[in-house]
């Protein structure tokens, strides 16, 4: 959990999927943030705040969360994405 709150301080890249935003929640840091997760974590992650969706692949600020296994394609692509922007700045 300190790790994750170090990463969110710092504006690391946090790449999560499937049951992996809960670790978000268990961090407090959900409230507001906008991100998916496998459905039955969904209503835990909107009862604590978040704004969420249900949609393959959500990207907030520095932040990349999806659903589940099918969706690791776009997710992937998510995540190499955001690491070339900041490659690149």
């Amino acid at each position: 959990v300190d790790f994750v709150r170090d990463f969110e301080q710092t504006g690391k890249p946090i790449a999560a999927v499937c049951h992996g935003p809960q670790l978000l929640a268990a961090a407090r840091l959900v409230k507001g943030r906008t991100l998916t997760a496998w459905k039955t974590v969904q209503d835990d992650l909107r009862q604590m705040g978040a704004n969420v969706e249900d949609e393959a692949v959500v990207v907030d600020r520095n932040w990349i969360t999806s659903r589940q296994p099918a969706d690791l394609d776009q997710f992937s692509n998510a995540i190499l994405a955001i690491l070339g922007r900041q490659q690149a700045a």
